[in-house]
Order: C-alpha cells, then structure tokens, then sequence
C-alpha cells in the first residue's frame, strides 16, 4: 500500500520528518517497507518569453528560439511544433534536473548542449517533461500576463512527494487509507489530527427504498450487503480534475482519468471506503437492486474482460440487468463517459467473504476488492459518499439531486471490552500508567472510560481486528513503543503445562509406526460421490453425505481410512514407486450414537498399509512382493512398541484377520479386494490393517507403569517346555496363562517351536516355550524352578488340557 506524506500531512500537523514518519510507522505495526522520493520542486525551471522563433539551418523540424529567462536572453533549440514568438513558457535551464528519466533510466540533467551545429542553453518543455501531465504533442503555453525568470513553481505548485509503502497485514483494515495511517501516527505524537469527514452531513437524507424520486435502492440479500448508500448527482461536467488531484494520484501509483472517477479513488485512498459512480442514462430504469443469482453470469467488467462469475456471487443490478461486480469492479455498460450529466454515487457494505470468494473465483484483485475483503468501516459508508459528492460539486459544477438515500437493513454495533491494568502491565513488562493508557486509547477512537483498575472501551467499526482483551493490550504496547518497554534483569520460565494424555498417546503411535519405516499420510477425509459404486448395498446404506457438499469430490465423510492409502498408492506407483509402506492417524464416520452430531459417530483410526515390493529387483536377488504376513509382522512390531503385545490377540475369519481384545473388536487386517484395485488402477498386492485409535488408548492408559530397575547382580536360570495341546489352541492363550502365573521371577517367556505329527495324535500339536527366571536376591538353582514349573504345568493342564510332551 502507498501513502503520499504530502497527503499525509493534509490531516496531521506533524514536525516529524519524512524517515521519523515511517520509523514511528513501522514501530506502530505499519510496516515501512521502501522509501521512495517522487515529483520535482522545479528548482532551475523558470517562466520565459520567446523573443524569436526562426527555422534551424539545419533541421526541417527544429526551431532556433531566442528565449528571456527574466537575467538574460538565451539561445535555445526547440522541437515542438507550436513554439511562437511573443509565447510565455516553462524553461529547464542548465543545471536544472527534470522529474523524467532518460534512455538509461537516469535523471534528466539539462546540459549545454549542440544540436545539428547550434548551442542550446535550456530546454523548452512539454507537460511529460515536467511530470505534470501526460501530453507531448507541443510545449506548455503559459498565461502571457507572467512575467519572465518567474520561478515555475509559483505557477504551478511542486509535484516532488515522498511516498512510503507500507507492507500491510491483513488485520489492519483501518490503515488501508490515508486518514487511517494518520491516525495511528497521531495516536504516537499527539500532534492535531483531523479527520477529512468529520464534519460532513447530508441537507436530507432517506432511509427508505423509493426515497429519491431519480433512483429508488433494493437490497435483496442482506446477508452480503449490510448497509448501501447513494446520491444522485446532476449537471455534471466531465472534465479533467484539479492538477494537484492528479499528481496525488500519480504519485501512488494511479492514472487520474476525469474529475467523477477521480473523486471515486480519491475517497478510497482518503478514507478507505470503495465507491462506485454509475451513469445513469445507462440504467434500465430508475432502479437499483443488490441481490445475487443461482446460476452463472457472464458480465463484462470495466477492464472490458468478459467474465464467467460463479453462482451466489454478488451483484449491483438496474431493473434489468447487472450493472457492477459488488465489492470487485463496475460493469462496462454503465461507466462514466465524457458526455455523461447526471450520475449515481454508491457506497456499500459487502460482506468480506463473499467478495474474497468473488475475486478469487475471478483471478481479479482491485483496490476495492483488497479493502473489502479484509473489511471496510460499516459507519463510514454514508459520509464517504458525501464526501465524494462534495468533491465532485466543487470540481465539476455538479449538484445534488433530491435527498440522500442511505438503506441499513443490518446493523454492526460496536463491541464493549474491558482492559484491566495491572494484566496489561504484566504482559508488557511496564509500569504504564492508567491515565497514559486511557490517552494512547483515547486517540485510537476506543472512548476509554476508567472504572477503578479497569478501562471500559468501546471498540470502533473500522477495527474489526480488536475483539478480546490481549488486543486492547496490544494497542496500548505498540503505540507506548516497544523501544519503550525495558529489558528485564532476569528471566523467568514458566513450568510448561502437562500433555494430556490423547496428545501423548497419539505422539507415541505416530513415532511408533515412523519407527516401524512407515511413511505418514494427510488425506482429505471427505470422499467423492462416485465411491457409491464400488459399495454394496449395507455398505453404501452406512454412507454419511454432507447437506452441502463443497463438490461432486468432496461430498461424503469417510467410513474408513482405506480410500485415501489407495489413492496415494496409485499415485506413488503411477510415478515408478515399486513399493509403498505408510500409516494414516485420521479422523472416521460411522452411524450410530456419538457425541458429535446426534445419529453420527466420530473416531480416531490408524490405518496402515503396504503394497508392491517388499524387495525391489537385484542382480543378486530376484524382487520380493509383500505379503500378508509382513503385514501382521509390522502390527507385531506396533503393538511390542506400544507394550500391548499381551493384550491384542489375533482371529482369523473369512479372510479377515481380526484384532480383538478379550471381547473388544479392536480392527482388522485384509488384503485389497480386485474392486478396490480397480478404483484405482492399482496393479500390485496391497494388504492393509486399520485399528480404533480411541480402544487402543484405552489399553495404553490401563497399562503398568514402566519402573526401571538396576542390572540384575545374578545369573538368569533358562527353562524349556513342551506342551501338547489341541491343534485349534491358540499359542497366544498359553502364553498369557504362564506370563500370569509365573510369578515374580519369571522375566520373559517365549515360544521357540511349533510341531504337528502323527505321533502326537490326531487334532494335535506341541507347542515349546522357553521360560527364563531370575532374582535379585540369590542366583536360581532347579529346585527353585521346579516348584513353579510343577505348578504352572499343573495349571494349564487343568485349564487347557495341556500335556507335558515326553
């Protein structure tokens, strides 16, 4: 954003210089990005006559003038096609340097020169030359009444300017302006501020619909248009605006085009309030409608671009059709031309997201759009129309025609916040007084009230940004000064609260599965309406679709994690992966009672998943696809990371491998269907195994707490076992019996080997365990151990039927 100082300085009466303005800025959170000196003072420019106009000897095209600079009467050589005798004109002398750049984009600087064989001392100039005006067709013909070696500057005021441009954030929607960027400065000088509309009120003013017998005004969405304005305005003369206008413009970056337009961006950058002006032998009718369609328009914009503006986007209509892009840029049918008389000043409220969603849909970003977007002052509206039709009067003759139309269906009240004074110096490590706070808040437009140890403030439509009490704090620290706020002698830590829990146990999974070689995936958790296809009936019947799906891709909340390992899957191996191994942590939707929404159930899975290679191709080895048995190794390896490795057990049915937890149905493992590979052109094994993350942690909450002890000064005593049971017997259900029973010195056990025969029987098995005992009292001789292998055997027999195998 650019400011002007010289405009700047049109509100605030400041003594600062040009770099203490923006150092004061930038400490304010204005930051000042570049400083940029614009324009000329016209130092060596002077009014001369034209004593002689004689062809050059030389040149068809010059002209050998004789020129009184008011000390002396040069010879100079002049190009432009009007120069005449008897003419009073700006002369450059030598020495003089021009607000123009040559050829190599270095200043102009106006020597002695020769010119096809002829001395010329100055330079005649044209309105570019002198950085006042476009036109280069001749030179500027001044009022003859001047009197020679006049200083050109009296004539014409300078142009030189100094213009800051101020990397703006997007919460500062009441800096975006000239008047908001005095304000903050003088809210750190104190110096007078005067703010340009202060005082401006309309002679009569309408709130109603057909109040204006020119143009009635119709808002039919108000939930995008809260509050619009407009002023008709009759007898206009459409001509160029004041020069000093123009160079205001120019100097920030605008090209001035006629004095209505003018006026229009004058108010934008003046007050920060986008305005409109329509031609109102354009409209349709006398009729001004705000409302937005369902379908798309195409609507030619002022730029002369045919654009394709999405449904719900916002419109300015006449009675027939639409006349402007609401918040973005006015339409091409009904711009303000050089015979135009009689115009419609706007100035609107639009709701910042809808014009956000507007310019981006449109790749078109305009100076209105930039403000509307981040939010423009909801009590400003009126009095900068007025504002614009005061200049507009004063520039072009123009009056106003009948009373003032100001429609406000939606109402912003200003919030209440309270600042308390000891948190406010406690935060910013001060000792600010109360009454310096009620100042600095004072000069923001927060109406600060003290109440006790308390200040009551009101905060201001322009800063939507303020909404709690830290920013009220924040206010008082920038505008104090950060160079003011001492250094502490010391500094104090604060004790960092405790990780709840789910946190924890979601950082220990994550780590878990990075440790297992996993690569983490992030998908979208909302599906496209196509998946129905690849579902049966039960399944697609458990399908939860949103009521406003952002698209035909986005439309259903997934039931499980296993649509988006495909679509990364697909999209690794369709880039020449040859192998893929990754978990999701996500977010899942089922139906069925939860406490999200009634009828809706939400919970945590962890998908993991493996496809193609588990051993690319070698020239010492052929390449080696996953199975589904590295699959259950990686869930082994989870659950022995997790420390669970006791309590998950595993049952294999229909294909499916189940995780269960006593009774609990904890997840599964599968291998890919055909179906599901088809979906996604997926042509390798995939296996894949989710798990319910919120049972899980469950059982890391439940589990013994890990006590580290001292290395064991005692041998450990090794003991094996076979046990024959019925070969249906899960090893697992064993295990957990000897791991219960074995008392306190059995440390580990294990199973070391499985055998099935016929001379073990039909329907039978052995199973061999290695038990390994220890104490740290004594080291273990058989006879401790026999006595608490007597009983576990006794036990599983009882229990299992488990035989001792000779």
């Amino acid at each position: 954003m650019k400011i002007s100082l010289n405009w700047l300085r049109d509100y605030i009466n400041t003594s600062l210089s040009d770099t203490e303005i923006a150092d004061k800025l930038t400490l304010t959170g204005l930051e000042v990005d570049e400083i940029e000196s614009v324009g000329s003072d016209f130092a060596g420019v002077v009014v001369g006559e034209v004593i002689s106009a004689e062809k050059h000897p030389n040149a068809d095209k010059l002209t050998l003038c004789q020129v009184n600079t008011g000390e002396e009467t040069v010879q100079i050589v002049c190009g432009a096609p009007n120069v005449a005798a008897g003419q009073k004109v700006p002369v450059a002398k030598v020495g003089a340097t021009l607000p123009v750049t040559d050829k190599s984009g270095k200043p102009f600087h106006i020597k002695k020169s020769k010119i096809r064989g002829e001395l010329s001392f100055g330079m005649i100039c044209a309105e570019d030359e002198l950085g006042i005006g476009t036109d280069h067709s001749g030179i500027m013909v001044l009022d003859s009444a001047l009197s020679p070696g006049t200083p050109f500057s009296d004539v014409v005021p300078g142009t030189r300017d100094t213009i800051l441009e101020i990397g703006l954030t997007p919460n500062r929607p009441d800096a975006a302006c000239h008047a908001g960027t005095a304000r903050d400065l003088f809210a750190v000088t104190g110096e007078a501020f005067t703010h340009p509309a202060a005082s401006l009120q309309p002679a009569s003013i309408t709130h109603h619909e057909d109040g204006n017998p020119r143009i009635s005004i119709r808002i039919e969405n108000t939930d995008l248009c809260h509050r619009y304005a407009g002023i008709v305005m009759k007898n206009v003369q459409v001509q160029p605006s004041p020069q000093w206008v123009q160079n205001r413009l120019k100097a920030i970056g605008l090209r001035p085009r006629n004095a209505v337009v003018d006026a229009t961006n004058y108010v934008l950058h003046e007050l920060g309030q986008p305005l409109h002006a329509f031609d109102i032998s354009t409209l349709s009718g006398p009729e001004i409608v705000v409302k937005s369609f369902g379908q798309e328009i195409t609507f030619t914009t002022l730029d002369e671009t045919e654009q394709k503006v999405p449904a719900g986007s916002l419109f300015i209509c006449d009675a027939e059709k639409p006349v402007a892009l609401a918040g973005v840029m006015g339409g091409l049918n009904s711009e303000i031309q050089d015979h135009t008389t009689d115009i419609l000043i706007e100035s609107a409220w639009f709701e910042p997201v809808s014009v956000r969603k507007t310019s981006r849909a449109l790749a078109l970003q305009t100076d209105s759009s930039y403000r509307f977007e981040r939010g423009v002052d909801p009590q400003i509206t009126l009095k900068a129309a007025l504002r614009c039709a005061q200049l507009i009067a004063e520039w072009t003759g123009a009056e106003i025609d009948g009373p003032v139309t100001d429609i406000h269906p939606v109402v912003t009240e200003p919030k209440k916040l309270s600042l308390r004074v000891a948190r406010a110096n406690q935060m910013i490590g001060t000792e600010i007084p109360q009454e310096t706070m009620v100042q600095i808040l004072a000069r923001l437009g927060f109406a600060p009230q003290a109440a006790g140890d308390r200040i009551n403030c009101t905060v201001p439509t322009y800063r939507p940004d303020v909404s709690i009490e830290v920013d009220l704090i924040e206010e008082v620290a920038r505008i104090f000064d950060y160079n003011n706020i001492p250094t502490p002698g010391c500094i104090s830590f604060a004790r960092p609260p405790v990780t709840p829990f789910e946190e924890q146990f979601k950082t220990s999974l994550h780590d878990a599965c990075i440790r297992l070689g996993l690569t983490e995936l992030y998908n979208n958790s909302l599906l496209p309406e196509t998946i129905r296809k690849w579902l049966t009936e039960a399944q697609e019947a458990q399908l939860i679709p949103t009521l406003n799906p952002i698209s035909r891709d986005q439309a259903i909340l997934r039931p499980d994690l296993t649509y988006g390992f495909l679509k990364s899957a697909a999209y690794n191996f369709n880039r020449k992966a040859e192998s893929f191994r990754a978990f999701e942590i996500g977010r899942v939707f089922s139906s069925g009672e939860g406490s999200w929404i009634s009828g809706i159930q939400e919970t945590t899975s962890l998908l993991i998943g493996i496809a193609g290679n588990k051993q690319v191709q070698h020239w010492q080895h052929p390449a080696q696809v996953f199975t589904f048995h590295d699959l259950k190794a990686l869930l082994n390896g989870l659950f022995r990371n997790l420390q669970l490795e006791d309590k998950i057990s595993f049952a294999y049915e229909n294909q499916i491998l189940h995780l269960q937890n006593g009774s609990t149905r904890m997840g599964y493992a599968r291998q890919i269907t055909a179906a599901e590979a088809k979906l996604h052109d997926l042509e390798v094994p995939a296996f894949i195994a989710e798990i319910n993350c919120d049972e899980l942690s469950k059982l890391v909450r439940e589990r013994p707490q890990v006590r580290y002890a001292s290395v064991p000064k005692f041998p450990a005593f090794e003991f094996d076992i076979a046990l024959i049971v019925d070969a249906e017997l899960e090893a697992f259900q064993l295990l957990s019996y000897i791991k219960t029973h074995g008392g306190k010195r059995l440390k580990s056990v294990s199973v070391f080997d499985v055998f099935e025969g016929k001379s073990l029987g039909e329907e039978k098995k052995s199973v061999a365990f290695r038990l390994i005992f220890q104490d740290g009292e004594k080291t273990l001789t058989i006879d401790d151990v026999n006595s608490i292998i007597n009983k576990l055997t006794k036990g599983l027999d009882k229990t299992f039927g488990a035989k001792l195998r000779g």
